[in-house]
């Protein structure tokens, strides 16, 4: 059994994981392990998202201050990066509209959490009816939201740009391996062990070569998988994973005219915003409609057959202890259960996802939608009580780091939440900075408010 020591071994080669590959790495000489299951950087929900750096309109600020500010600097941080790196930064703006006088008050507590939020009064405006007609003629609406701080880029070409960077700092990463399991000791600050499988490919059915990693230090960030690795330590946290399949249609030829901004609406469960779907405009210009978030029982629920296949396991894992207690606390909540009805339904049927899109893009015909898009998985966290966890949870003990629940910011807020935590890293004394930080892509005064504005709670074990 081959072995490989190291200073820091992080799990998950998605946007975040590479990205605090590339950023410790810029910051430090520790030695470092990035480890991916897949054969490339980003493969999963990295690569299949709607492609958009979000304004922070949409968090509420006494909820979800740190997570606001980070989508706020996330816009900064990822133009400078694409522009030195020539990767499309598509500044397109995005309108999100009201058909209802409850839409519009939405509306107006949205302009009021953005402005509290960081944008400025250029980057943010309401709209009534006849100003959406001037700029948008075939939207329909009463009211709407014109945010022009926001853009469209292709987060998977980035996340594999940035662990080309990272590679160029000597990050060693390994490929088509996956973690099967972890020894260590909790309490103590002594290595920890990884012992994974690669592969020759990521097709092929071989048992494949055990290897394993000692490293003194562990980043979870594993994504759809994270809850996995802390179970190999024996954490024990009460949690349990969902897994929604978010789906597209990419509009025909015909719409490529329709409208000039990627159009949202209001969400109908605040909570969840990125149930609705809407009409997206992608940094190559495809127009598409999604997504929506239909259950599924696999991270890599993709297709019919790997949902099948996950079926009995995911229902068995569920019926485990008090796992089918969470699911039905979860399902008497009538709002959950409208909202998981909802989104099966425009799952299972096309017509009804485009008719949701019509309501405010009302040219739109179903039968013209003949092509689906990329579907993507979103992993979603609930508790012992059967609730959703809304926000990103970080886990620390002496020797690890474990990123749960990444969804919102997600992509955006992916190089400002990895600054905070290299920094934090560096107080504990996990990370020595023995290199000047990098001002190849980012000024230092960008960096060092994104530390100081971006407020991140970890939870100590």
């Amino acid at each position: 059994m081959g072995t490989k020591n190291t200073n820091i071994a992080i799990i998950g080669a998605g946007i975040l994981g590479t990205t605090l590959s590339y950023i410790i790495s810029s910051l430090s000489n520790s030695k470092i392990i990035l480890i991916e299951q897949e054969n490339n950087a980003g493969h999963h929900a990295s690569s299949r998202n709607t492609g958009k750096v979000h304004a922070p309109f949409i968090y509420n600020p006494e909820k979800k201050n740190g997570l606001a500010k980070a989508a706020l600097f996330g816009y900064d941080f990822w133009n400078n990066y694409c522009m030195a790196k020539k990767i499309n930064f598509k500044e397109d703006g995005i309108m999100e509209v009201a058909t209802n006088d409850k839409g519009t008050k939405t509306i107006y507590k949205h302009l009021e959490w953005g402005m509290q939020n960081g944008l400025e009064k250029k980057d943010i405006q309401i709209l009534e009816k006849k100003e959406v007609e001037s700029i948008e003629p075939n939207i329909t609406c009463q009211s709407a939201i014109l945010c022009n701080r926001d853009a469209s880029v292709d987060y998977g070409e980035i996340t594999r740009c940035l662990a080309i960077d990272a590679f160029k700092n000597k990050v060693d990463q390994i490929m088509n391996s996956k973690v099967i399991k972890i020894e260590n000791e909790l309490a103590s600050n002594k290595e920890i062990t990884l012992k994974y499988k690669q592969y020759p490919c990521n097709s092929c059915n071989s048992d494949g070569n055990e290897k394993e990693i000692k490293c003194d230090f562990l980043i979870n960030a594993a994504g759809g998988s994270a809850l996995d690795i802390v179970n190999m330590m024996k954490l024990n946290l009460d949690y349990t994973n969902l897994y929604f399949r978010g789906e597209y249609w990419i509009a025909p030829l015909k719409y490529k005219y329709l409208t000039n901004h990627s159009i949202y609406s209001v969400p109908e469960f605040q909570q969840f915003p990125f149930l609705d779907p809407h009409w997206i405009i992608r940094s190559n210009g495809n127009r598409e409609i999604g997504p929506n978030a239909c259950p599924v029982f696999s991270q890599h629920g993709y297709n019919t057959r790997i949902n099948l296949k996950e079926f009995f396991p995911k229902i068995y894992d569920f019926a485990k202890g008090s796992n089918i207690k969470k699911i039905k606390n979860m399902f008497f909540k009538k709002e959950i259960t409208q909202l998981v009805l909802k989104e099966m339904l425009s799952s299972l049927s096309k017509r009804h996802m485009i008719n949701r899109v019509k309501k405010f893009l009302p040219l739109l015909k179903s039968k013209d939608f003949i092509r689906k898009g990329t579907s993507g998985i979103r992993t979603n966290l609930i508790d012992k009580y059967g609730n959703f966890i809304t926000n990103p949870v970080f886990i620390s003990s002496n020797n690890a780091l474990h990123i749960l629940n990444y969804n919102s910011p997600g992509a955006t807020g992916a190089f400002s939440i990895g600054f905070v935590l290299a920094f934090k890293l560096i107080e504990k004394g996990v990370v020595k900075k023995d290199k000047e930080i990098q001002t190849h892509f980012f000024k230092e005064k960008l960096i060092m408010d994104c530390i100081k504005e971006v407020k991140i709670s970890l939870i100590k074990i």
